[in-house]
């Protein structure tokens, strides 16, 4: 314990040390504030760096895409760490970008940096909290033009390590006990239609909600709405599976969402039908991220991915078609006649 604390320490003092050189050429720092914990230990070493004077903090909305536990969280550490805070409407862009198709990296990009960067200009440093956990620090650099990423180099362990020497107590959402996001990541198929956002909102906050009402922990909860543009397939994923009482209340209610026209628990392994834009297709290093660092750390049983190509050129990333619990025939998938219609 004495030696993880004075490793968190110095490695705290580095980061503290490193923002203020690479910020002495910026008017100001502005954090892109989430309320996840990532985001938060970097708010709170800008902080540390800074001061409160040189330091806004500033977080994207997505109107019902952002659960409202996150806006929750967002409130409570601005007020706790008495910070200059700035929300910005992001909900346009990041709908425009999900007509293509599922881009989290993209939505980072354009829909959460670009507005920040739109808003404030070219003369802030926008420190974010990516790190080794997420594709953007695996593939990604530390620093590029105004944006920095102090936890670059950070593990998801490292950086819960530093929150407790803090004693900054984690707030979760309840959705991932790695990394917690917007509520349109678990559409895994474009955005066309209220159809779709409609039903990937009202089920996730519909199971969070319930959940948080039982006081049962977890490390994953969320809905996936998968299947062809024309039919929305629901994928309860809750890790460890709850009893079969509380998976029948689930099921009654999202059956309740009339958006929602199939509803599936993943309580066992599971093959995914996935068509994928010609580029990712035929990028194996993509292919792999999207698996292994995308889809199936929020999936509570193990996956195995069925990659097909889309001749689609609307669709510029991913669409998860279809799914089976058992051995696979791919010729025999329910919706194997509409896959030419769809994509």
């Amino acid at each position: 314990m004495i030696y993880e604390a004075n490793s968190s320490l110095v490695r705290a003092q580095n980061v503290i040390q490193e923002l203020r050189e690479i910020s002495s050429s910026f008017e100001r720092v502005v954090v892109a504030f989430s309320g996840g914990m990532d985001s938060t230990v970097a708010l709170f070493l800008s902080l540390q760096a800074l001061g409160r004077e040189k330091v806004t903090s500033c977080t994207v909305d997505w109107d019902i895409y952002f659960p409202s536990l996150a806006r929750e969280n967002v409130d409570y550490w601005v007020n706790n760490l008495e910070v200059n805070h700035v929300y910005l409407p992001g909900r346009k862009v990041m709908e425009e970008i999900m007509k293509s198709g599922p881009s989290c990296n993209r939505c980072t990009k354009e829909a959460k940096l670009g507005t920040i960067r739109r808003y404030f200009g070219d003369k802030v440093l926008i420190v974010g909290g990516a790190n080794q956990s997420d594709s953007w620090g695996k593939r990604g650099v530390k620093l590029l033009n105004n944006t920095y990423s102090p936890l670059f180099d950070f593990s998801k362990e490292e950086i819960k390590n530093l929150a407790s020497f803090f004693s900054l107590p984690l707030r979760r959402i309840g959705e991932n006990k790695l990394r917690e996001g917007c509520l349109l990541k678990h559409l895994l198929k474009p955005l066309i239609s209220p159809y779709h956002s409609q039903a990937v909102v009202k089920s996730n906050e519909s199971l969070l909600k319930i959940l948080n009402e039982k006081k049962m922990e977890r490390d994953i909860a969320n809905v996936k709405i998968i299947g062809p543009l024309n039919r929305n397939i629901a994928l309860v994923n809750v890790k460890p599976l709850p009893s079969l009482a509380l998976r029948e209340e689930i099921t009654a209610i999202l059956s309740s969402i009339k958006e929602i026209d199939e509803i599936s628990w993943v309580d066992s392994p599971i093959t995914l039908v996935v068509r994928a834009n010609l580029g990712q297709y035929r990028n194996s290093s993509s292919l792999y991220w999207l698996e292994e660092g995308r889809l199936q750390p929020e999936f509570a049983f193990p996956i195995t991915i069925r990659w097909m190509p889309s001749s689609n050129r609307r669709l510029h990333t991913f669409q998860v078609v279809d799914f089976k619990k058992e051995s696979i025939n791919y010729d025999q998938c329910r919706y194997q006649e509409s896959f030419s219609s769809i994509l």
